[in-house]
């Protein structure tokens, strides 16, 4: 009998490895260089010419370098949002075009750990980035967050959110971005082709 025991015991711990192992390959793996297509994503300034975004996915971490060339911003007023596109402390006074303050929140480079513990990163004008992920229970959708907070300050600047979501294919990339700030919020999707010019979409 013990014997017997001991032995489901092991088949136990063996079955378990098995469905880690198969939790872990079911999570979506963004990796790859994603451009926007401007066919697809709505709200998008005129003078923006492209937004591109290299992704490099392991176990540990995902790290998300993005490109943009043009302009983000519907209106260039004084704002949260600086040159650049980066996000600096203070409020904004508003007239934006929809959309296009959630589009100009960019960091060229950030990395994300991916064991669902908070990360920082250092940005400009003592704006500190508090990073997060996590994923869905299918490991299908990830949800990124970013809390940015002014070292000054005790309030944070703006907070940042973003669920990526690829297509049953793999070559699309669907991120749902949001901001809110005390002054007020703000959202877009954004559409993103694998290892495409991010030229837009023909016109059936």
């Amino acid at each position: 009998m013990g014997k017997a025991k001991t032995i489901l015991g092991i088949l136990g711990m063996v079955m378990l490895g098995f469905c880690t192992i198969s939790i872990m390959a079911a999570q979506s793996n963004f990796s790859g260089t994603w451009a926007l297509d401007k066919g697809k994503t709505h709200g998008l300034p005129k003078n923006l010419k492209s937004y591109t975004m290299v992704v490099t996915q392991n176990e540990q971490q995902l790290v998300v370098e993005t490109n943009v060339e043009g302009e983000v911003q519907g209106k260039a007023n004084d704002s949260l949002l600086g040159g650049g596109g980066h996000v600096q402390a203070g409020g904004y006074s508003g007239g934006y075009q929809a959309g296009t303050l959630a589009l100009s929140v960019i960091n060229p480079n950030l990395a994300y750990s991916l064991d669902g513990k908070e990360t920082t990163a250092e940005g400009i004008s003592n704006v500190a980035s508090k990073l997060k992920v996590k994923w869905s229970k299918d490991g299908k959708t990830l949800d990124l967050s970013i809390v940015l907070k002014d070292n000054t300050q005790q309030s944070a600047a703006a907070t940042i959110k973003e669920r990526w979501t690829l297509s049953e294919g793999g070559e699309v990339l669907k991120v749902q971005r949001s901001v809110a700030t005390a002054d007020g919020s703000d959202g877009i999707t954004l559409f993103f082709g694998k290892g495409t010019s991010g030229a837009p979409t023909p016109q059936q």
